[in-house]
């Protein structure tokens, strides 16, 4: 199988792009990690691409011959190995949102709203499926666009197989934000109770005052592990 790692994000998210970048390879040396940036982004001659550019790049990839693709927000940091994405058989692999936020589509609200920062597509059929519905007239009904469609397309109401990534001992993303001041280091991994924190994500805008500030959130040796991480 042909896999990588797509992240999409201009010249504005450089410094992030790079702290996910270099921390990723503290854990896997070896997988394709593919940038599409403002070159990319002006060739898609689309005002709303940042909307839908998760489908929008994936269907590029599959169509130069990927098989497994892992998209990535590039506002993270990778805090241990995350090899355990790739596993099973599946169609789309999601992360839990925010279950503090208040946020949904339908009926599928916290905490089986999934966040956008990471999935994996094993099926590119889901992928232009996710894709033309982002090109339809559906798109503008939703407020959170593309990601409010993939909740969709990953519900109940459809028949794609679903793993959740974030249900067994690994936790990934917005879902554990609200917990990070909980971290513990042990064994070079940061616990939160029983359950390793994989992925550190900001989100909250490129606005928000603390984007990227982890220095405030957790505690003094877990940062100390974080700063190790993003260091080349």
């Amino acid at each position: 199988m042909k896999k990588a790692f797509y992240v999409i994000a201009d010249t504005n998210n450089k410094l992030h792009f790079d702290k996910l970048r270099v921390s990723l390879r503290k854990f896997d040396k070896d997988t394709d990690l593919i940038l599409f940036s403002d070159k990319e982004v002006q060739q898609a001659n689309d005002p709303h691409i940042f909307y839908r550019a998760t489908p929008y790049f994936a269907k590029q990839l599959f169509d130069n011959g990927y098989d497994e693709l892992c998209h990535l927000d590039a506002d993270q940091i990778i805090t241990g190995n995350i090899d355990h994405i790739w596993d099973g058989d599946y169609d789309v692999a999601t992360v839990l949102n925010d279950p503090t936020i208040q946020i949904g589509v339908w009926d599928i609200v916290p905490p089986r709203y999934y966040n956008n920062g990471l999935n994996v597509f094993k099926n590119k059929d889901f992928i232009e499926h996710w894709l033309r519905l982002c090109k339809s007239p559906h798109f503008d009904r939703y407020q959170y666009k593309e990601q409010d469609l993939l909740n969709i397309l990953v519900s109940d109401y459809l028949n794609y197989k679903v793993k959740c990534l974030d249900l067994e001992n690994k936790i990934h993303g917005e879902f554990a934000k609200p917990l990070w001041p909980k971290g513990e280091l042990k064994d070079g991994k940061i616990m939160i109770d029983d359950k390793q924190l994989c992925v550190i994500h900001f989100g909250g805008g490129s606005g928000s005052p603390d984007k990227g500030k982890y220095q405030t959130r957790f505690k003094d040796e877990v940062v100390e592990f974080i700063d190790t991480l993003i260091k080349e």
